[in-house]
C-alpha cells in the first residue's frame, strides 16, 4: 500500500448488507482505514480507546453519540472523543476514511 497514490473511492466497494473495509496503517493503538457502507446498515454501539475521525468521501451517515447526534455528508468531518460510546446509521450509500490515534 505504500509509495504509491491510493485514491480511496476507488478503492472500495459497495456490498449489500456488507461493509468494505481496508487498512493503510494498523499498528498497536493506531489506524488509518476508509470504508464502504450501504444505505442502511447499522454499526452497533462501539466504544474506542482511541480518539477516532470520520472524514465522508460520498453519500451520508448518521452517528450517534453518548450526548449528541451527527449527520455527516461529503466532505466533512467528525471527531469522536476516546471512551465515547457511538453508534453509526449508513443514511446513504456511503465512503469514509477513518482515522484511530
Amino acid at each position: 500500500m505504500f509509495k504509491k497514490i491510493i485514491v480511496p473511492k476507488e478503492e472500495l466497494q459497495y456490498r449489500l448488507n456488507s461493509i468494505d473495509y481496508k487498512y493503510l496503517i494498523n499498528e498497536g493503538n493506531r489506524s488509518i482505514g476508509f470504508f464502504a457502507a450501504t444505505q442502511g446498515l447499522i454499526v452497533p454501539t462501539q466504544i474506542s480507546p482511541q480518539d477516532v475521525y470520520f472524514y465522508v468521501l460520498e453519500g451520508s451517515m448518521e452517528v450517534n453519540t453518548d450526548d449528541r447526534s451527527f449527520n455527516l455528508k461529503a466532505e466533512e468531518m467528525l471527531l469522536i472523543p476516546k471512551t465515547s460510546a457511538y453508534t453509526i446509521n449508513f443514511l446513504e450509500d456511503t465512503k469514509a476514511i477513518t482515522i484511530r490515534l
